[in-house]
């Protein structure tokens, strides 16, 4: 018999660790909002779906070099399959 087993871990991060912690998750929001808004205004013009990069508001905006480019390439990823989904009718529109 297989039995399912679950393990929560909690973590003690330094001062310089939580910063970073709070730096990433706000700027996943922000690019997160940022991309949604430009596939939303590409949606609306062409009727298309398109998806910028996080490369792409890096030159604009200086501070999302300091987080893991690994975090806001997920929310690119996380963008293009809720407008995938919306496309196939799985869902309502995305929103921010």
């Amino acid at each position: 018999m297989k039995y399912n087993l679950a393990y929560k871990y909690r973590i003690y991060p330094d001062e310089e660790r939580r910063i970073l912690i709070q730096k990433t998750f706000g700027c996943t929001r922000f690019v997160y909002n940022k991309i949604l808004a430009k596939a939303k205004e590409i949606f609306e013009a062409e009727g298309k779906n398109k998806i910028i990069t996080p490369a792409t508001l890096k030159p604009e905006f200086q501070f999302l070099k300091e987080v893991d480019s690994l975090a806001l390439a997920n929310v690119q990823m996380n963008v293009k399959v809720a407008f995938t989904n919306f496309f196939q009718k799985r869902t309502a529109f995305p929103r921010y």
